[in-house]
């Protein structure tokens, strides 16, 4: 049988989903090349650190609702859909208005922490854009229960173009371009981001006002721990690039930056995934173990057909890869990015493990596993670090990867069956599927 044919949900439901992680990647690979060589290490290291926080601030603000809502849109009436939805954009614009208060009013002791003066004026920005993306996340978060990639797509594609035309705009007309003008940049994104959801999006937004707060009580309860579980795996990622700021500074942070931002381009696929697999997910639930078992395994193998190859490449080739994307004052931090591209081997293991873990309705179990891989990466990075320097950040931090790894295989294999052996069956199974497609292809035409 056809690749094509045998999962035919799987690349039915990503044709938008790898549009959109497909533009994001290629816009990305050009913004990090145009922007490392504009702002130089000190520079980029400032905007690495403001897009870092962006990151962990709008993931972890998310989580606390998207789940929850893909989960509860799945079982409840369609009569109850309007009343989701008002709790929903309720408990997403409350979280949102504190965080920008935060921001707002502890921009410059958050700037000085992290030796990044410059940051404080950027969090200000930030602060604003928080609130625009109260109707970004919503949006999103209501497209993703419906299943409706298309509209997540064109609203994450042209906030990502937006950001690429300031930049452009910058380097062609030979312009000195800041930190601060690019925050603006990032703002205006945001807002164009957020009119196109809506445009996309108007047909399913409805809301009732009376009877919803009871679903925000729901909505808390479960979302708590896949927010909590968000928080601590976002600091977690972003450990290794604050400690490497707050010791070295941003100029150093930079290096460090760089070569995450290309490990995780490699990441795309499993990204795509998680996006598609756990709405799938949610609609089994955990009774069908075998189910889940199948999901888990055919995912991540097929990510990792794609991640092998170019993680590979990365191992060996660091410096070539460096030079090109970064240009030669970033060449010096192949030893971290080579690091790094190991436990890229590990990183689609552990995101489809929250995915699973979160669908079938234990998210307790996942923010329980990222708490102590916070707490363990912390104490790990700031040994290794003393007796390697930066490169000590980057052993530290695959070592605890490694731990996570382990303990995250072992929880899977007992609630569902599910085996690294199975993992690698699927590997090889896909190259042997895409091996025959490909041969058919060729012998039709």
């Amino acid at each position: 049988m056809s690749v094509f044919k045998r999962y035919k949900y799987w690349i039915s439901s990503a044709k938008y989903t790898t549009v959109q992680k497909f533009m994001i990647l290629i816009i990305g690979i050009i913004s990090f090349m145009l922007l490392a060589r504009m702002l130089g290490p000190e520079g980029y290291g400032v905007w690495g650190l403001f897009v870092l926080i962006a990151a962990i601030t709008e993931t972890t603000r998310n989580s606390l609702i998207r789940n929850a809502f893909i989960w509860f849109s799945h079982q409840a009436d369609k009569g109850e859909q309007g009343r989701l939805q008002t709790a929903a954009l309720f408990i997403n614009g409350l979280l949102s208005i504190l965080l920008a208060a935060l921001y707002f009013f502890l921009s410059g002791l958050i700037a000085n922490a992290l030796n990044a003066p410059s940051l404080s004026v950027m969090l200000k920005i930030y602060s604003v854009c928080l609130l625009i993306t109260v109707f970004f996340s919503h949006i999103e978060t209501v497209l993703n229960a419906k299943m409706d990639f298309r509209g997540i797509c064109w609203m994450n594609c042209f906030r990502q173009i937006v950001l690429l035309t300031g930049i452009l705009v910058f380097y062609f007309s030979h312009l000195q371009i800041s930190t601060v003008y690019l925050a603006l940049i990032y703002l205006a994104s945001v807002v164009v981001g957020s009119i196109t959801g809506l445009i996309m999006s108007t047909k399913y937004l409805f809301w009732q006002s009376e009877g919803y707060k009871t679903w925000i009580s729901r909505l808390w309860k479960f979302g708590r721990f896949v927010f909590g579980t968000n928080i601590f795996s976002q600091l977690f990622r972003s450990t290794d690039v604050i400690i490497t700021s707050v010791l070295f500074g941003p100029g150093v942070s930079a290096y460090y930056n760089a070569s995450q931002r290309i490990s995780n381009l490699v990441d795309m696929p499993s990204a795509v995934l998680a996006d598609i697999m756990f709405p799938k997910v949610a609609q089994f639930g955990s009774a069908d173990k075998q189910a889940i078992k199948n999901i888990y395994e055919k995912a991540v193998g097929a990510t990792m057909i794609f991640s092998i190859p170019a993680l590979l490449i990365i191992l060996i080739f660091p410096e070539v890869i460096l030079r090109i994307l970064a240009g030669n004052e970033f060449v010096v931090a192949a030893p971290i990015l080579r690091i790094i591209a190991f436990f890229g081997f590990m990183l689609p293991f552990l995101k489809q493990f929250g995915t699973v873990i979160d669908g079938t309705g234990n998210p307790h179990i996942n923010f329980r596993l990222m708490f102590f891989g916070f707490v363990i990466n912390i104490i790990i990075i700031l040994i290794f670090t003393q007796f390697w320097g930066v490169v000590g950040t980057a052993i530290g931090t695959a070592t605890t990867y490694f731990i996570l790894f382990v303990i995250s295989q072992i929880i899977l294999h007992r609630k569902f069956g599910i085996s690294i052996v199975g993992v690698v069956k699927h590997i090889g199974l896909f190259y042997v599927e895409m091996a025959h497609t490909i041969k058919s292809l060729v012998k039709g035409h």
